[in-house]
């Protein structure tokens, strides 16, 4: 739904529109989770105009992709780089704060979800009063950043803001393999014991201080160690891979935010192209992200889909 409000003289770009979908696809639960928070939402004392959209694929269950979406944007807003505008470093470490608070509840809690179970992160912060869309991701989902032709809705310049990180990758299996990991091939793809990716929140059962336990961290055989417990360091990686980019006043700009169920079926640009083909039939953000959540999970062996889509618009644009 969009949200309008006063915009001050000092911002860069207005949200013009936003709005998030998400189907379950062929899959027997639904383990997807999104965050759409607006300016008015974001709980930050800053002055600034902050909006935050993120999608959240779960595996194992959807209790960890849950406990990030609740968390997260409090866990983000009080770290002390994000009082000083270091979006990048701010993420990075609310990344962290939230896996500390996923052990705890292993450790305190005696609850073992956040041990078998994990989530990818494709997360936007948009800071509409400077002018900056800081994004993070950790897994497989991912986030393309369009800047669009003010008139014609035309795209001018497309990005991929995000990497697959996946256990194959030269510099992920050399990480892994300098931890004590080991990667291996099941049913034609690479995994980390059970993960076909090799960063994510949770998952702890490959992290330390779990996966230093002299047990094998991993489940059906699917060995992830090759060293002994006391050499290991953590197998999967908590750390998002983080951009930044600078709008302007003068321009119009769009993003998707998607899990791999949909970006799996379609490449990027053709994605965008029909988004903006939308936009210029004059359909809503959240329309068009339910639509295109929708397509690609109607097969009987879909997976979840969940998408974000915003618009952004320069306010000289």
């Amino acid at each position: 739904m969009l949200r309008n409000t006063i915009m001050a003289a000092s911002d860069t770009v207005l949200l013009f529109d936003a709005g998030a979908g998400t189907a379950q696809g062929g899959r027997m639960s639904q383990e997807d989770r999104y965050l759409l928070l607006f300016p008015d939402q974001f709980p930050s004392k800053s002055t600034n105009k902050v909006a935050l959209f993120a999608v959240l694929d779960g595996h194992g269950s959807d209790m960890v992709a849950e406990h990030v979406r609740t968390h997260l944007p409090k866990l983000l807003a009080s770290r002390p780089e994000f009082d000083e505008g270091d979006f990048e470093t701010a993420i990075k470490r609310a990344f962290e704060d939230e896996d500390k608070l996923l052990l705890h509840m292993v450790m305190n809690d005696d609850d073992p979800e956040p041990v078998i179970s994990g989530t990818t992160v494709a997360l936007c912060l948009a800071d509409l009063t400077r002018g900056l869309l800081v994004s993070g991701n950790v897994g497989d989902s991912h986030i393309v950043f369009v800047e669009r032709e003010p008139g014609t809705e035309a795209i001018l310049r497309l990005e991929l803001l995000s990497q697959a990180h996946k256990p194959n990758a030269p510099s992920e299996k050399r990480r892994i393999e300098q931890a004590g990991g080991a990667v291996h091939v099941y049913g034609g793809s690479a995994r980390l014991g059970t993960l076909n990716m090799s960063r994510a929140l949770g998952d702890l059962q490959y992290k330390n201080p779990i996966n230093t336990l002299d047990v094998n961290p991993s489940s059906r055989g699917r060995r992830a160690n090759a060293v002994a417990p006391n050499l290991r360091g953590n197998f999967l990686s908590n750390e998002p891979y983080v951009r930044t980019i600078t709008l302007s006043p003068d321009s119009r700009y769009a993003i998707i935010c998607a899990s791999d169920g949909i970006t799996d079926q379609t490449d990027e640009r053709t994605l965008m192209e029909y988004v903006m083909k939308q936009l210029r039939r004059g359909r809503r953000a959240t329309d068009i992200a339910r639509e295109i959540s929708i397509l690609p999970a109607s097969s009987l062996e879909s997976d979840n889909c969940t998408s974000v889509v915003a618009f952004f618009d320069g306010i000289n644009a």
